[in-house]
C-alpha cells in the first residue's frame, strides 16, 4: 500500500511539473518582445521643429511627452496618423488615413523598415521612427518635402 501511495504521489508531482512546464512555455511564447514591452503606446501625434522654420509630425505618448513609443496592429489613436501621412507622402504607398494601425500601416511600416534596414517586425517603434523619413512642413507653405533620415 505504501508502494502504490508513493506512485500516486510521484505520478501527481509528474502531472504538476508538466502543467507547470506547459503554462510557463506559453507565457515565454506570449511575452511581448523586448523592444515592445519597454515603451508605452503612441497615442497622439506632436509637432518636431526641424530647422529653418521647419517642422514635421511624429507620434508620441501624451502622458510623458516621449516620442519613444510603439503601435502595432490594432492600434487606434491620434498617433497612427502622422505615421500614415509619412507612409503615403515619403515612401509612396496608397494608404487610407483613418487612424488604425490595420495592414496597410503594418505593411508600410514593413517596407519603410526593409528600405531603412531595420528590424522587420512590423512595429513602429523608436528604431523605425529613427530610421524613417517624415514629411517636413513649412507654415503657411504646407509639405517642402521629406526629412533625412534620423528626424
Amino acid at each position: 500500500m505504501m508502494g502504490s501511495r508513493m506512485s500516486l504521489r510521484a505520478r501527481a508531482a509528474l502531472a504538476t511539473g508538466a502543467l507547470t512546464s506547459t503554462l510557463l512555455a506559453g507565457a515565454v511564447v506570449a511575452a511581448p518582445t523586448a523592444s515592445s514591452a519597454s515603451y508605452p503606446t503612441c497615442n497622439a501625434q506632436k509637432m518636431v521643429s526641424t530647422s529653418g522654420g521647419r517642422f514635421t509630425y511624429h507620434p508620441y505618448y501624451k502622458a510623458t511627452g516621449s516620442r519613444n513609443c510603439v503601435m502595432g496592429r490594432g492600434a487606434q489613436s491620434d498617433g497612427v496618423f502622422p505615421l500614415q501621412h509619412a507612409i503615403e507622402y515619403c515612401y509612396k504607398r496608397d494608404i487610407a488615413f483613418d487612424g488604425i494601425y490595420g495592414p496597410q500601416t503594418e505593411d508600410g511600416v514593413w517596407a519603410i523598415q526593409r528600405a531603412e534596414d531595420v528590424g522587420r517586425d512590423g512595429v513602429y517603434g523608436p528604431e523605425t521612427r529613427k530610421a524613417m523619413k517624415w514629411p517636413i512642413y513649412q507654415g503657411g507653405v504646407g509639405h517642402v518635402g521629406c526629412s533625412e533620415l534620423g528626424v
